[in-house]
């Protein structure tokens, strides 16, 4: 048998949160560029950018004529 309905223990509602004042200009700008920088780190793929140096590092070598024996004879 279940108990009458004023009698069901209910657990307790959350508090309401105080109201926080408007944002300022400076702080919603400084809040959405930490958001920004966030999601720009979160969506970075290392792979990529890996690829993207090899590539570089191989179009600037064609464009000076340079080979692996030339960056081994300088280090």
């Amino acid at each position: 048998m279940t108990p009458p309905r004023d009698r069901i223990h209910h657990p307790p509602a959350p508090p309401i949160p105080d109201r926080q004042p408007p944002l300022s200009d400076r702080r919603f700008e400084d809040l959405l560029q930490q958001a920004s920088a966030f999601f720009a780190k979160a969506e970075r793929d290392p792979e990529a950018e890996r690829q993207a140096a090899i590539a570089e590092i191989i179009e600037t070598m064609k464009r000076y004529g340079l080979t692996v024996e030339d960056l081994r004879a300088t280090g």
